[in-house]
């Protein structure tokens, strides 16, 4: 698929899979909201108040999704002895570890 075939298919999705699919390329909420339409100061709200708006959820998620592909792909290369990746693995552990005990 081309990016313009790319861009075309996003334009027909349904607002909450537009905010999914920009979120998971990390743009930033204020190019969300003026793609789909809305006012960036409106879109922060109801992502940072209202946790359970599709919005949110959406945005959420779709950051969430390329996240994950991020941590495997560094925890690949931590296996391979990446030092780097091997720090960044420690990081998360350590962030894990405090989330369970807070």
């Amino acid at each position: 698929m081309t990016s313009e075939e790319y861009l075309n298919l996003l334009q027909t999705l349904p607002k909450e899979e537009k905010v999914e699919e920009l979120a998971s390329l990390f743009f930033t909420i204020s190019e969300i909201a003026l793609f789909i339409g809305m006012k960036p100061d409106e879109l922060k709200d109801i992502i940072s108040f209202d946790e359970c708006d599709p919005l949110s959820i959406a945005y959420r998620r779709g950051k969430l999704q390329t996240k994950i592909k991020l941590r495997f792909d560094t925890a690949r290369f931590a296996a391979s002895g990446s030092p780097a990746a091997l720090e960044d693995m420690k990081s998360f552990l350590s962030k894990q570890n405090f989330d369970e005990d807070a």
